[in-house]
């Protein structure tokens, strides 16, 4: 059985470059059913790398997977990264291509990774933004209990029990105008597996491989469970935009996106 992955990126988040060693290299194809399960809309011919460690932030807890590229030491990148997926037993599976469709990586080969510094700072914000929400609702209207988030580009909103309307808008985008503007900082900590903070959503994203539990706090105002990247202070997010609040079956959706996008 290959060994679980060390998530490099959850106790240092600003690597974008990692030198580590391959665990096994195979096809789609030879992947079994439940982990060709975590590849959907990846190409069959495409292949999966496991190595002992990572600094490729993979999907889940409601952020895209990173991208990026892997390749041997001292040589340029060989293999493209297009998604990671994290096995329920911690292996971490980066699916992609090689460029040469004749190249391959053996075990115990030694690799760079390097992993698409947009891309992941455009995500970290966007997590954080999230974050700002949540902290601006709790804030606000501290008897909402939050029941879903999701950071995905285009789709990202903080879910919560009961009705909210759009004349609640200005109220939360002026709270969330503050704390950015305030620069707080966001803070990671560890807690010891017997340790809980609030309903532990998200808890298993931010697991560590000795069993503590990864918190992300911004200034110490809130404490979440958390396996996602993040930017340094709230300052760095950019603009966080309130779209729009919806409603469906008892529960409100409370949408946002940031500014400037990936592309600025």
């Amino acid at each position: 059985m290959v060994p679980r992955t060390e998530a490099v990126y959850l106790d240092d988040a600003t690597l974008r470059t990692l030198t580590t060693e391959v665990l096994s290299c195979q096809s789609i194809t030879s992947l079994s059913e439940e982990e060709k399960g975590l590849a959907k809309n990846v190409p069959a011919e495409d292949n999966a790398i496991i190595m002992r460690q990572t600094i490729f932030y993979a999907q889940g807890g409601g952020q895209p997977s990173d991208t990026g590229a892997i390749g041997p030491v001292d040589q340029d990148s060989t293999f493209e990264v297009s998604l990671v997926r994290k096995t329920p037993d911690g292996r971490f599976l980066h699916f992609g291509k090689f460029l040469d469709a004749s190249s391959s990586f053996v075990a115990g080969q030694p690799v760079v990774q390097k992993v698409d510094d947009s891309k992941r700072n455009y995500h970290s914000r966007l997590h954080t933004a999230g974050h700002i929400v949540g902290l601006a609702m709790q804030l606000l209207m501290p008897d909402k209990k939050k029941v879903k988030a999701n950071h995905f580009p285009g789709e990202a909103s903080m879910e919560y029990e009961g009705l909210l309307y759009n004349e609640l808008k200005p109220v939360i985008q002026e709270k969330v105008d503050e704390l950015v503007r305030l620069d707080l900082p966001i803070l990671i900590s560890w807690l010891q597996l017997d340790a809980q903070v609030g309903d532990m959503k998200g808890a298993e994203e931010g697991r560590s491989l000795d069993g503590r539990t990864r918190i992300a706090s911004i200034g110490g105002l809130d404490h979440n469970p958390c396996g996602g990247t993040h930017v340094a202070r709230t300052s760095l997010v950019g603009s966080v935009v309130i779209r729009k609040i919806s409603r469906q079956k008892g529960t409100s959706r409370v949408s946002y996106d940031i500014s400037p996008g990936i592309d600025a």
